[in-house]
Formats: structure tokens, C-alpha cells, sequence
């Protein structure tokens, strides 16, 4: 009994540390610049309005595309035994893993160019030029995997025995899948467009490349960071953040509330969508072939076409340091981020809700505005730009791993812990002989995801470093001067180092399975 005590009482300072920790160095920073918004100095200028606006524009209508692509082709992943649907699954997140500098640059070529779909036309120039059409396809390619897995997680939950129950019931396909598939799994479409659209707003270094004249709110954010407009860049941060977890909110409202619905019936209007299949489903992939696939791998074309390799020294610092703070805050979020999830998954203090709400706010927060909330914060205690660069990315980045491992750790019955317990093991050993050995995949997944994750964030680089220049900050800066067969062979490297991740995380799902 006594040895109980002592391994609780361990336990509790350990997982109080963590609490605080996680309150200190990632939430606290994160949100700290809702203490710095002025009504005054032209909080809601003209300028302001326009790119709040525009962003919001931007997100909603990249969402309606999303849902209405993703939804079939997210039904037809899940329910077809086809190879092409194997296919699909393993390029869907091609473009979630592709830093976004990269992206950015080879959306740009592949509509915007004259080394993209214009020369099949014989146009000079771009087929599209830079403004908000351009943003809108953008951030449809790196947004759809957003929407696309969260539907394919939800109606891979569903109970087979209600459709089966329906169909013995004479009802038609599209029926079933109206009236009883749909309410069901309308979970997976509600989180996926909170993704989808929280995601489109926060986007900030692929925007830039893409945007021309236009601001969107996070470009903004940092461009009036950099011109020293600190109480505007926070009027606008704030809308972004306030914005994210009013819509978060939102969504949690609708989650759950799941119901059949049977009571009407169109038969002959329901056979005639049913007759339509084949051209949605055809409509559908030429839509990811042509809109999501190409424009992600123009990049690998471009270069390919056009190879210009090139190691000057600001090339080969940028390198370094991307990859240093890349290793440097995965290994942090490894240290911290598992007594996290395990408070939430086993709801410790009763404290694992709200844990898990303040988690998902960080994970919203648009990075421009979180880098700027991170200067205003961390400038009151030291002013060295390396940390401060470091500690954002931890910010951003935490949340990626608490949430895989947190899953993980609620699959595992409690009941072996107690009877470790029992056995007189103390908490460590439980965790390193019990836990670790069945988290460890959602570990290296969620380590996958935070090391991309760094390496490829623009926003929140630009909103706190002006000396520190890492890869994709590197990226966008060829772009804007024209270097575009330098920009590419840098972007080719880490469309490389996205393609190695993102089959080591294919991978590690597999073993998962």
C-alpha cells in the first residue's frame, strides 16, 4: 500500500510539471496576444477589413469545394476494393506532407506560369494569374487531405449491420446512403471542414507566392510585424484566433448528435442520382489528377526540366538550421508530450477535457498570428531569435503528437497498469514495459508529423525571425526575386525528404494495422 502511495505521489508531481509546463511554454504563449489588441491606431482600417475578408471568402469557398470532392471520393476510398482505390489512399496525403513553401511554388508553376498548363495551350504568361482564384486552387491541394481523411476515419466507424438491415428492407443504394449512412458519419464531414477552413485561413508562405497584390489576414499579419504595426498585426491575429475556436466550438456543438433519417423517400429522383455514379466517380479522379496530384508533383517536372543545382553558403545555413530545430523540437515534444496525453486519455484531476479542448485551440491558432503572439510573449523574458524560433515551433508542433498518442493510450485498458501497479512496479517502469511498447507507432507517426511540420512552416518563421532564414523562408524569398530554377532545385529537396516521410509514415500505419 505504501509503495502505492509513494508511486502516486511521484506521479502527481510529474503530471502537475507537465501541466505547467504545457501552460508556460505552449498555451499561454500562444494566446498572449489577446492582451495586446488596441482599438485605436487603425485596429479596423480599411486595409484590415479587406484581408479578414478576403481570407474568410477564401476559406469558405475552398471548403464547399472540398466537401463536395472529398465526400465521394472519400465513400469511394473507404467502400471500393478497387486497386485504384489503394492507389488513391497512398497519394492522398502527398500533398499534406509537402512543405508548403514548396507547394506553394509548384502550384504557382504548374497555373501560373508559362512552364505549366499554359504551354499545352500556347499562352504566354500563366492560364491563371496571381490573386485570389490562385489562392482558392492552393489551398484546395494542401486542404482536401484535411477533409478526405476525416470522412474516411468516420465512415470506417460505421456499423455494418444498419445498412445491411436497409437493404433487406428493399431500399435503393442511394437511400441508404442518404438516409441512413450520411447522419451517421456526419461527425467525420464537420471536423474535416473545421479543418478545412481554420487551415485556409492560418496559411501564410504559400499564400504569398500565390497572392500577388492581394492580402490575405496572415500575410498580413506579418507584414505589418515587419513594418513595425504591432497593435494591427495583433487586431488581426486576434480575429484569426478568436475566429478558429468560435468555429471549433461550433463543430463540437453538432459532434455526436448523429440520427437516422427515414422518413422520406424519393425513389425515382434517388434511381436517377444512383444512374450517375460513374460520371461522379470519373469527375471526381480527374478532379484529383488534375487540380490536387499534378499541381503537388509540378515541382519534381520543373526541376527536372530545368536543373540548376546550386550550394552557396546562405543555401547550406538555411539547410542546417531548418534540420537543427526540425530535430531539436521533435525530441522536446517527445519529452512533453506523452504526460500530456496521458492525462488526457485516462481524464487525470478531471482535467483531461479541458487539456484536450486547450490542446486543439493551439493546434487552430493561424501560425503568423501564433509567431507573433510567441515575440510579444517570450521578448519579456530574453530576446535571442534562435530560442524564440525554437519555442514556436514547439508551440505549433505539440499538438500533433499529444493527439496520435493520446488515441493510442485510451486503447489500452487500464486495468494492466493497475495490475503493474499491483505487482509493485513504479510508474516508470509501467510506462516503459506496459505503455511505451503499444504506443510506440503513434509515437513515430506523430514524430513523423512534427518533424515535417517544422521543416515546412513559413508563417510563424517570418512573424519571429528577421536575421534566421530556414528552407522555406529561403524558398519564398528565390520566388519573389525570380530565381525560380534555384527555388525549384530547393524545393525539390524537400518535395524528396516529403515523399521519404511520407512513406515512413505509410509504413508505420501499416504495422498499426
Amino acid at each position: 500500500m505504501n509503495n502505492k502511495k509513494t508511486i502516486f505521489k511521484i506521479g502527481n508531481f510529474g503530471f502537475g510539471s507537465a501541466i505547467l509546463i504545457f501552460l508556460a511554454i505552449i498555451f499561454v504563449p500562444a494566446v498572449f496576444i489577446l492582451g495586446h489588441f488596441s482599438f485605436g491606431d487603425g485596429a479596423f482600417g480599411p486595409e484590415i477589413v479587406k484581408a479578414v475578408t478576403l481570407s474568410f471568402e477564401i476559406g469558405l469557398i475552398v471548403t464547399l469545394i472540398n466537401l463536395i470532392f472529398g465526400l465521394p471520393l472519400a465513400w469511394w476510398m473507404t467502400r471500393s476494393r478497387s486497386w485504384w482505390a489503394k492507389v488513391l489512399d497512398n497519394l492522398i496525403d502527398l500533398s499534406l506532407v509537402v512543405p508548403t513553401a514548396a507547394l506553394g511554388f509548384s502550384v504557382f508553376l504548374y497555373w501560373g506560369s508559362a512552364n505549366g498548363l499554359a504551354r499545352l495551350f500556347g499562352i504566354e504568361g500563366g492560364l491563371i494569374s496571381k490573386g485570389p482564384l490562385l489562392i482558392i486552387l492552393l489551398h484546395v491541394v494542401f486542404t482536401l487531405p484535411y477533409m478526405i481523411r476525416s470522412i474516411t476515419a468516420a465512415i470506417q466507424q460505421l456499423d455494418p449491420n444498419l445498412e445491411e438491415a436497409a437493404v433487406t428492407l428493399s431500399a435503393h443504394p442511394f437511400t441508404i446512403f442518404r438516409s441512413v449512412s450520411l447522419p451517421l458519419f456526419k461527425d467525420g464531414i464537420i471536423v474535416g471542414s473545421v479543418l478545412s477552413f481554420t487551415r485556409s485561413i492560418s496559411e501564410t508562405g504559400a499564400t504569398m507566392m500565390v497572392a500577388g497584390t492581394f492580402m490575405t489576414a496572415p500575410v498580413l499579419v506579418v507584414s505589418l510585424k515587419n513594418a513595425g504595426s504591432i497593435p494591427q498585426a495583433a487586431g488581426v491575429s486576434i480575429i484569426l484566433i478568436l475566429s478558429s475556436v468560435i468555429i471549433l466550438f461550433v463543430g463540437k456543438l453538432f459532434l455526436g448528435k448523429n440520427s437516422l433519417n427515414l422518413k422520406r423517400v424519393y425513389p425515382n429522383f434517388e434511381k436517377k442520382i444512383i444512374g450517375l455514379k460513374p460520371v461522379i466517380n470519373t469527375v471526381t479522379l480527374i478532379f484529383f489528377a488534375l487540380i490536387i496530384f499534378l499541381p503537388t508533383i509540378f515541382i519534381a517536372l520543373y526541376n527536372f526540366l530545368n536543373f540548376e543545382p546550386f550550394f552557396n553558403s546562405v543555401f547550406l545555413n538555411s539547410l542546417v538550421i531548418t534540420f537543427a530545430v526540425a530535430f531539436l523540437v521533435t525530441i522536446l515534444n517527445l519529452l512533453l508530450a506523452a504526460p500530456i496525453a496521458y492525462i488526457i486519455a485516462r481524464n487525470k484531476y478531471r482535467l483531461g477535457k479541458v487539456l484536450d479542448i486547450l490542446n486543439e485551440v493551439v493546434l487552430l491558432v493561424p501560425t503568423s498570428a501564433l509567431g507573433l503572439s510567441l515575440v510579444l510573449f517570450w521578448r519579456n523574458f530574453f530576446g535571442n531569435e534562435l530560442l524564440i524560433l525554437v519555442l514556436t515551433h514547439l508551440s505549433f508542433s505539440f499538438p500533433l503528437l499529444v493527439a496520435p498518442v493520446s488515441v493510442a493510450i485510451k486503447d489500452i485498458s487500464e486495468a494492466t497498469e493497475e495490475a503493474a501497479f499491483t505487482l509493485g512496479a513504479s510508474f516508470r517502469k509501467m510506462f516503459t514495459s506496459i505503455l511505451l511498447p503499444q504506443i510506440k507507432p503513434a509515437l513515430i507517426a506523430g514524430s513523423i508529423m512534427v518533424f515535417m511540420r517544422s521543416l515546412s512552416e513559413t508563417g510563424a518563421t517570418l512573424a519571429v525571425s528577421k536575421n534566421i532564414k530556414t528552407i522555406p523562408v529561403y524558398i519564398v524569398e528565390l520566388v519573389k526575386t525570380n530565381e525560380l530554377n534555384q527555388a525549384a532545385f530547393v524545393s525539390a529537396v524537400l518535395f524528396m525528404l516529403a515523399i521519404v516521410f511520407l512513406t515512413l509514415l505509410k509504413y508505420n500505419k501499416s504495422r498499426i494495422k
